[in-house]
């Protein structure tokens, strides 16, 4: 079976290593890109200073984290930082912070943290993209937290996606999608007749909402979008073929 990988353009070629490594067949897609917004990363560091010790932040990706390790040094001492994924844990351990990570590498698994159940009148910051997230802030918000929203970076879609190597429909019998951006991006790119004949592997029960928007019926859930967690799905999805 070939997989079709459908994730932002930078980590195209190392999730098709891990996937080779792990004696997968796929050819990964980059239908959508990051783009910072210079704007917002101007206003970071008076944002980070107005910040008080006792303030929480949640950092939902690998380019959200890499943002705050480079103004390392403006961080207060001792801030607890949450990472949704170890790859952005790993950023941030990188830089000397903090940092918390759940099990389950999604917003759910952030929620479900003791940590995150007592906040009532605390000062919670979560640093993101532009849109999304909306379950993280406002389950926050409704255990009492002060959340703040700092949105760096909008995902776009590229007017000529990159692939890691050349591929044809026919070879492609799952298709692997670790956002609700880069589903809509497949519909704008694909034929989505073509789209709603394969087996789609998303990312969490959102995802999968997405996919069943577009009529996409064949779907299997993987743990989280790391791409451990995708090979322990595709092998399940090889085995079950």
């Amino acid at each position: 079976m070939s997989f079709l990988l459908l994730r932002p353009q930078a980590k195209c070629q190392s999730s098709v290593a891990a996937f080779a490594a792990a004696g997968l067949d796929a050819v990964a897609c980059g239908l959508i890109d990051t783009q910072l917004s210079a704007q917002a990363i101007a206003a970071l560091p008076q944002k980070i200073t107005n910040l008080t010790n006792n303030a929480m932040v949640i950092v939902t990706s690998t380019v959200a984290a890499q943002q705050c390790a480079d103004l390392q040094k403006l961080w207060p001492i001792d801030l607890q930082f949450f990472a949704v994924g170890q790859s952005t844990a790993d950023i941030l351990r990188g830089a000397n912070f903090n940092t918390i990570v759940p099990m389950e590498a999604r917003s759910e698994g952030l929620l479900a943290l003791p940590q995150l159940m007592d906040v009532i009148g605390k000062q919670l910051v979560i640093v993101k993209g532009f849109g999304g997230r909306e379950l993280l802030a406002n389950t926050l918000s409704q255990r009492g937290a002060l959340v703040s929203e700092w949105e760096l970076y909008s995902r776009v879609e590229v007017d000529k996606p990159l692939n890691t190597r050349q591929w044809h429909a026919e070879q492609i019998q799952c298709i692997i999608a670790t956002s609700g951006e880069v589903i809509a991006a497949a519909f704008n790119t694909f034929s989505a007749s073509w789209l709603r004949t394969k087996l789609w592997l998303v990312v969490s029960q959102r995802t999968a909402d997405i996919a069943k928007q577009h009529d996409v019926t064949l779907i299997n859930i993987s743990e989280n979008a790391s791409d451990e967690a995708l090979i322990i799905s595709a092998k399940q999805t090889l085995a079950a073929s």
